[in-house]
């Protein structure tokens, strides 16, 4: 098994390899982008020191790892839009000469542009969500040859994915960010924390800080009630179950985290690893934590049906709507329903589907024929998972179904529009006082985004052009 692990400056690369990283990978975000998309995630989904911010720094960090005969790549693992992919593809292109191994992504449209460049390697990030075996084809097609799996699949599912595309190499997630929802399908700011600060009368006469949210506190899912995990989430109980699955590759999240954080954690996997059994492992995580362990997975595994409740897209407006985008019970019943009969009303049925997995979707094709002869009007399918969406697109085409396919939210990936229209309300972001980045005080001040950032966040990845060549030709194959 090999450890790939966040590194967040050259100087660091010595005392992680030493430690036991087998690869790194690296955030990046320089004052192009902050000038035009602002300080904010839309670059890796991590802010602030998550990030590199130089070709230099950059650079570096790939000949420090060059010395030591290690890997390193490149995370460009967000959604993007049509004029932020020249840019990225010169930054891959840029970080490619300099000798770095791959890059992680997760759109459509990033990874159509950079389909000719054979020398970069290009690993599917977990925000793509790859949970059956038809979105990893798909991907497969684009040039992925490795995949980080979602946080909810368990060495067995893991072992029936990369079976069922041979070749694929599998990550999975060993230490660090163990998030509430599945994060491929989060639509919220990850951004950076600014303490508040006492003043007597209001807001004092510091310098400004300037943010289009003034309010951030903290990431979306802790402010909705949501009990969050421990700071040490950890799967050392499981590598081996993930290894004999075929999964070569242990992740550990954690970019920005500090150096020390890192070490330990790399440190206490590898120890764990050798140990005899579980109980050992996990009397060595209450002496190396000074707590009770946090599992990864096991009975602690995140819910794939922790999916953030999202709003319709506008192609269902007004149709008869059976089922949720999000709610996978709801789903189920409108399925049953159809087959039976029930629902075949005059007009459109629209049926709402969330991301299936294998078997859900090998069910959902199976009953095609039947949903769309009960239907008396047009079937009208909203899927939210790549696999899900070209299976039943070569569904309809090989056997002549006749049903109306749609890109759901998730899959066409767009931002919250209550968040967004937050960030756009002035009166809703008050000035207060915060301490700064370098525990100085100041002022956290409103400041329009930046138009750019404006049209990425209204404009979803899937409709823009590379995305569309992409899908295009992923249907046709």
């Amino acid at each position: 098994m090999r450890y790939t692990v966040p590194v967040n400056a050259a100087d660091e690369v010595p005392a992680l390899v030493d430690a036991g990283a087998g690869e790194f990978y690296v955030g990046y975000q320089d004052a192009w982008w902050v000038q035009r998309y602002g300080d904010h995630d839309s670059a890796s989904r991590r802010q602030g020191r998550a990030n590199l911010s130089t070709r230099a720094e950059l650079r570096a960090v790939v000949r420090a790892a060059e010395e030591r005969h290690v890997p390193v790549w490149l995370a460009l693992n967000s959604r993007y839009t049509e004029p932020q992919l020249d840019y990225l593809c010169e930054l891959a292109a840029d970080f490619e000469a300099m000798g770095g191994t791959g890059v992680i992504a997760s759109d459509l449209g990033l990874l159509w542009r950079l389909r000719d460049r054979g020398g970069l390697a290009r690993c599917l990030s977990i925000l793509a969500v790859a949970q059956n075996a038809a979105t990893l084809r798909a991907f497969s097609q684009l040039g992925v040859s490795r995949v980080v799996l979602p946080r909810f699949v368990s060495p067995r599912d893991a072992g029936e994915l990369l079976r069922a595309v041979p070749g694929m190499e599998g990550e999975s997630m060993a230490f660090f960010d163990k998030c509430p929802w599945v994060d491929g399908y989060c639509r919220h700011r990850h951004g950076v924390t600014y303490a508040p600060r006492e003043v007597v009368g209001g807001v004092d006469d510091a310098p400004r800080l300037y943010t289009f949210d003034t309010t951030y506190q903290t990431h979306a899912c802790l402010g909705k009630a949501c009990t969050y995990l421990e700071p040490y989430p950890c799967a050392a109980c499981y590598l081996r179950e993930f290894e004999q699955a075929g999964v070569s590759v242990a992740k550990l999240g954690g970019r920005g985290r500090p150096l020390d954080e890192r070490l330990r954690a790399l440190r206490f996997l590898r120890e764990a690893y050798d140990l005899r059994d579980d109980v050992e492992r996990q009397a060595l995580y209450r002496r190396t934590f000074g707590q009770k362990c946090a599992c990864y997975y096991g009975r602690a595994v995140q819910n794939r049906r922790a999916i953030e409740p999202v709003e319709d897209p506008e192609e269902l407006a007004g149709s008869c709507a059976l089922g949720s985008q999000t709610d996978y019970e709801a789903y189920g019943r409108a399925i049953d329903m159809l087959c039976r009969g029930a629902g075949g009303e005059a007009g459109a049925i629209a049926l709402r589907v969330p991301p299936l997995n294998d078997g859900e979707l090998a069910d959902l094709v199976k009953a095609l024929p039947e949903l769309v002869t009960s239907c008396a009007g047009v079937l009208r399918l909203c899927v939210n998972d790549l696999g899900t969406y070209l299976t039943l697109a070569h569904e309809r085409r090989e056997r002549g179904l006749s049903f109306d396919l749609i890109a759901g939210t998730l899959l066409a990936r767009v931002d919250n529009p209550r968040e967004v229209a937050h960030f756009l309300a002035a009166d809703e972001n008050p000035s207060r006082p915060v301490w700064g980045p370098n525990g100085e005080p100041r002022v956290l001040a409103y400041r329009e985004p930046p138009a750019a950032l404006i049209r990425h966040w209204q404009t979803p990845s899937l409709l823009e052009p590379s995305a569309q060549a992409a899908l295009h030709v992923l249907v046709l194959e």
